[in-house]
């Protein structure tokens, strides 16, 4: 697929997942905040924070019992793993196997 068209669905589905967040209690205001900064391109931003090791939301996601939320987890979606480099991808697996989410 188009990594275009790719990067604009992993948009929507970051979206999604910050609405769902706030469903359930957590608004991950530090994260949308950085993301206006990008213009809304949460590619960028996720190819940034993960090659920082920075892990916003994982931790407040975790506790809610919703991993499935965070970035990392959008990111190993199989839809979305040809989008981000290796490397990326192998950060987010660990991050979440730690916090002991099913891949």
């Amino acid at each position: 697929m188009d990594s275009k068209i790719l990067e604009k669905k992993f948009n929507a589905d970051i979206m999604e997942s910050i609405e769902e967040s706030k469903k359930i209690g957590y608004n991950p205001s530090r994260f949308i905040q950085m993301l206006s900064e990008t213009n809304g391109n949460a590619y960028e931003l996720a190819i940034k924070l993960v090659s920082k090791g920075i892990t916003l939301g994982l931790e407040n996601l975790w506790e809610k019992g919703r991993l499935d939320l965070t970035m990392e987890a959008r990111i190993i979606k199989p839809e979305f793993q040809e989008l981000f480099p290796k490397e990326v991808v192998d950060a987010c697996k660990k991050k979440l196997e730690k916090f002991g989410y099913k891949i």
